[in-house]
């Protein structure tokens, strides 16, 4: 059936697997310098047209582009737990989120999964499709996820009848260097505290929720996703958490973290290293 992954690797079975901003909290670049960003709790977009609208190098179409565009695009649903595409797997087309969220993950020498990321509606992934063969990173559905692939070929067709989408895939493509670079440098040269710091303010950005005690990030990671993403161990990233939490900057509500004091955060990301 379209839109239903095979599992192609044992153990993991077929249909089992950082967006809104909250108010009040600017978008930090990655090393902390605040640019622009949309306010407002991330959540199912309403059509079509919108997810396709949020694609970063279609920003600048009119809405009868937009509607011109849709028809390249197919919809898919996944199941919780299930993958949109593996690692390695021929980079086919890319996925635009509609509803539901997205991990991210790749697999390290050791057979480990790392959570590299969390995708929300608005977002793409795989984009990799558009100028490699194959898939750099696994992508899994955190739960029920409705998207719209567009592939290579279909793009292939759009860049030549749209030249200007050019522009913004340079321009998209240059934004995910600089990200990938300002990681590579955080694992290099930040202590643990920084780099966790780093992955909260991210956390916040993309999938956090302000309430009057603070801001709420909306999706369960655990404490080894976060050491996984960090590159350190569950006893240091647990550790350096507790710590966090006994000096009042950040709790716990319900299995997720509640940022008590978003901008010390910010601030430690930025401590020199």
């Amino acid at each position: 059936m379209e839109g239903i992954g095979k599992a192609k690797h044992p153990g993991h079975p077929v249909g089992i697997p950082m967006s809104g901003h909250p108010a009040g909290i600017p978008k930090t670049g990655g090393m902390g310098h605040p640019i622009a960003v949309p306010k407002g709790k991330a959540k199912p977009l309403a059509s079509k047209t919108e997810a396709i609208a949020r694609v970063p190098f279609f920003e600048r179409f009119s809405s009868s582009d937009i509607a011109n565009l849709e028809p390249y695009f197919q919809e898919f649903k996944f199941d919780r737990n299930q993958y949109l595409f593996w690692e390695g797997d021929a980079a086919d087309k890319m996925f635009v989120i509609k509803a539901g969220r997205v991990k991210i993950l790749k697999t390290s020498a050791s057979g480990k999964e790392m959570v590299l990321e969390v995708m929300v509606p608005g977002q793409i992934c795989g984009g990799n499709a558009l100028f490699a063969e194959t898939h750099r990173n696994s992508a899994q559905a955190v739960e029920g996820t409705v998207a719209y692939g567009l592939s290579h070929e279909s793009y292939d067709q759009l860049l030549i009848k749209y030249p200007q989408i050019a522009r913004g895939i340079i321009k998209y493509l240059g934004a995910k260097l600089m990200d990938a670079h300002d990681v590579i440098i955080s694992l290099v040269s930040s202590k643990v505290d920084s780099r966790i710091a780093s992955v909260i303010v991210r956390l916040c950005e993309n999938h956090g929720t302000h309430t009057k005690d603070g801001v709420l990030i909306n999706i369960r990671l655990t404490r080894r996703d976060i050491a996984d993403i960090v590159g350190s161990t569950v006893e240091t990233t647990i550790r350096t958490i507790s710590k966090f939490q006994k000096k009042g900057l950040l709790t716990t509500v319900s299995g997720r973290l509640l940022i008590k004091n978003f901008d010390a955060f910010v601030e430690m990301m930025k401590t020199p290293r």
